[in-house]
């Protein structure tokens, strides 16, 4: 039996970096309310001032004998917003931001004591003499600590009114200076990769959600608190909204941060995971899963990144965070008059850890999507996508070896924050594929089929390929009103071609099945 057993993983605490950001500079917020009116003359009509809470402010003055006319752009428009509800637009503003939260995710780790943050010019040199490196640190670490550091660095841009791929661009180089001049450790190309493609996907999910929390129409502790909450969700912004006084400003929303339609699930139940030979664990492990589907991914011409994206988070069935998965379009297109074929082009992050396997990564892929009726009230959505893996990660064992040899206490005098390893994953691009189906009656599924494939190529750590597949199949029996039960078959399976001298070839396979109750809102 070939099982490979994790320990929970040492991840590094998540850095607060919401009250970094009140050092730094942001634009004089012009008063709120409407400007004075110039004074009427004597021999004319009063002056007609629309409100500033209007889609623009504009001022008439009317004389005699001839009439004049003084328009004045709104507010916004003189403060570089792209909307009354938008944030100011500056590059500069949102890179010097950037480079604060690098200085304060390594003053933090001072804090802490890691010796990786004593950063010196000195190091600066031999990071950039070093070049690229793959790091150590463990799966978790890498995996979600890095791509969340780069959602701060994302939103830097999207707080500071950039466009998508502008904002993309500031999560590069937060992530590039933060490798050469945030730690002592040599720069980690996975790092740079995951912190980039990653902060970017979390980056935008997060600032969208964010803006689903707030009500910019509320005054009040309302108000407030829906401030409050959307600021944990992406504090970069919220930070920002309360310095510019945007968080007490009554507008509308900006237009492009109000979905088309947004529903959202969850479900709470057990868990029961097989082993090599397919005997189930007696225990059950719990699990909670909440899944959102924001905008429209079936149909629609769009072109702009994120408009509909797909969430899934799993808490529990073996691991704290079990389950993260984002797949964000950035390209939408139909292909026939009434839309029932759809081209995609998609962005996905992925992460999944339990106690039987871990698998992580970053991809693009095209989609084609097909929606049909199978009678008056049922109908089914038909999706297949293939694509390019940029960088994956799978738990890897060398030849021979079973599980995960214990930790052993020599060599830890490298101080706090160096990983030294070994690394008992693999680093590597590669290429997914997958389909999936979605029956629903009365706009409710009650079945989903999914299968998917993916092909990692080892550019470091056990050198091998690794081909690994996973199936879903869930059943879903609607009770009442919300709330309904269910059952989900899982299948993941994972074969290893070693490339040492005898060609060595191992298969994982862990059958899992879930039973939960769930709820639904839209």
């Amino acid at each position: 039996m070939h099982k490979l057993k994790f320990e929970p993983p040492k991840m590094r605490g998540v850095v607060a970096v919401m009250l970094g950001t009140m050092i730094w500079g942001t634009s004089p917020v012009a008063a709120q309310g409407t400007q004075d009116a110039q004074a009427p003359t004597t021999n004319g009509p009063p002056t007609l001032t629309d409100q500033a809470t209007g889609p623009a402010t504009v001022s008439f003055v009317a004389q005699t004998p001839s009439v004049s006319v003084v328009a004045q752009s709104p507010w916004w428009v003189e403060e570089g917003r792209a909307c009354e509800g938008c944030p100011p637009r500056s590059v500069g503003r949102a890179l010097f931001q950037t480079t604060i939260v690098n200085v304060m995710y390594g003053v933090a780790n001072l804090a802490r004591g890691q010796v990786t943050a004593e950063v010196t010019p000195k190091t600066w040199w031999a990071n950039m003499e070093q070049g690229w490196v793959w790091d150590l640190d463990d799966f978790t670490v890498n995996q979600i600590g890095h791509p969340y550091q780069g959602n701060n660095y994302f939103n830097t841009g999207r707080a500071n009114g950039l466009s998508f791929y502008e904002s993309a661009a500031v999560t590069a180089f937060g992530s590039a200076t933060w490798e050469y001049y945030g730690e002592t450790n040599h720069a980690s190309l996975n790092d740079f990769i995951n912190t980039t493609l990653g902060g970017i996907a979390l980056g935008e999910m997060f600032h969208r959600t964010a803006w689903l929390v707030r009500d910019t129409r509320a005054t009040g502790r309302g108000r407030l608190w829906k401030e409050i909450g959307a600021t944990v969700l992406d504090p970069i912004t919220g930070v920002n909204r309360f310095i510019r006084g945007d968080a007490s400003r009554v507008t509308d929303k900006p237009a492009d941060m109000v979905p088309s339609n947004l529903t959202a699930s969850g479900a709470v139940g057990a868990l029961w995971r097989g082993d090599q030979d397919n005997v189930f664990s007696a225990s059950a492990q719990p699990f909670l899963e909440v899944d959102a589907i924001y905008g429209d991914p079936i149909r629609g011409h769009s072109r702009t990144a994120y408009d509909a994206f797909a969430m899934r988070l799993r808490f529990g069935g073996g691991s704290g965070l079990s389950e993260a998965r984002v797949r964000g379009r950035l390209l939408g297109q139909p292909l026939n008059g009434d839309n029932t074929v759809q081209f995609s082009v998609v962005q996905s992050y992925d992460f999944q850890k339990n106690d039987a396997y871990a698998t992580g990564s970053q991809s693009f892929d095209a989609a084609f999507g097909f929606t049909g009726n199978l009678s008056s009230t049922t109908s089914v959505w038909l999706l297949g996508w293939g694509g390019l893996t940029v960088l994956g990660a799978i738990d890897s064992l060398p030849v021979g070896l079973s599980e995960v040899p214990e930790e052993t206490e020599e060599g830890g005098d490298a101080g706090q924050g160096v990983s030294e390893g070994p690394r008992y994953y693999d680093y590597g691009p590669g290429s997914d594929f997958g389909v999936t189906a979605v029956f629903s009656r009365n706009n409710r599924s009650f079945a989903t089929l999914f299968y998917e494939g993916r092909h990692l190529y080892s550019l470091d750590g056990v050198r091998a390929n690794h081909f690994l597949q996973r199936g879903r199949v869930d059943v879903l029996l609607p009770l009442r009103g919300v709330f309904g039960v269910g059952v989900t078959g899982e299948y993941f399976d994972r074969r290893t071609f070693y490339q040492d001298a005898e060609r060595s070839r191992v298969n994982y396979h862990y059958p899992q099945l879930r039973a939960y109750f769930t709820w639904s809102v839209s």
